[in-house]
């Protein structure tokens, strides 16, 4: 069966934006109109905000950026949309534009696959993304969830949640990938604004931050088998999410 996805590219300058809603699962397929994913969320056109707005219909924004970040580049705010923070990753970026100081290791490969160990075994990951999915099973609601990048914080969440819903691992990775695609032309502006600050080196170290790997999620998964024998034991003793939450989530999101 073939199913449609949007080109947000073409009526948002929103970066990295999309449905994750509409891949076939388990048991059905996951909903659209009610997970999408970006980049973050400053500097919105009035064209931006109306589709979120009145194009998705968003009730709710998860902003999983640190505080620093935020009060970098804030989030704008939308009178008809919540929004809350979540910081899932507590220690400072290395290789992350949105900060005013930036500091990038040289290397970069080994600190990509640190940030993706973090995600999995991090006190502050295991809470935030605890709350978040618990959230998704109490209030039923269109949301967006990102990050500054909407690749590493936010696409392991969005990995999580296709994961949960059944969706198979070709489809999830297809998902996570689609993000080097989506951030090119945004991607490339980073690297020139940077270009007369950064060594070569430097520059090659931030070009390779500011993209994924599967690799990188697949340390993810590798860790959550080796630490917790299963995914399952992972939502359950990882996230401390209840008993049941899998058939829950399904009942909720898979038509």
């Amino acid at each position: 069966m073939i199913y449609l996805t949007i080109d947000y590219e073409k009526t948002t300058s929103i970066t990295n934006l999309r449905d994750i809603g509409g891949y076939p699962a388990e048991e059905g397929r996951l909903k659209s109109g009610i997970f999408f994913r970006s980049g973050e969320l400053c500097s919105l056109s009035n064209k931006d905000t109306d589709l979120l707005e009145k194009g998705l219909h968003l009730k709710k924004i998860y902003d999983f950026r640190r505080p620093a970040e935020i009060e970098s580049r804030p989030d704008v705010s939308l009178p008809n949309i919540a929004y809350e923070n979540i910081s899932i990753i507590s220690s400072p970026g290395q290789a992350n534009p949105s900060l005013k100081n930036m500091v990038i290791t040289t290397n970069i490969e080994k600190y990509m696959f640190s940030v993706y160990s973090e995600l999995v075994l991090s006190t502050s990951a295991q809470i935030g993304y605890h709350h978040f999915l618990r959230e998704l099973l109490a209030t039923p609601q269109p949301i967006i969830f990102h990050c500054f990048a909407g690749k590493d914080r936010t696409g392991f969440a969005a990995a999580l949640l296709l994961k949960i819903a059944g969706v198979n691992t070709d489809d999830i990775y297809a998902d996570y990938l689609k993000t080097n695609e989506a951030r090119k032309a945004e991607n490339a502006k980073i690297l020139q604004q940077f270009s007369t600050r950064l060594s070569n080196e430097k520059l090659k170290a931030l070009a390779v931050s500011l993209n994924v790997k599967a690799e990188y999620l697949q340390h993810a998964f590798k860790l959550i088998r080796e630490k917790f024998g299963s995914f399952d034991n992972y939502l359950q003793d990882g996230l401390q999410l209840e008993n049941g939450y899998v058939d829950k989530f399904r009942q909720l999101y898979i038509s």
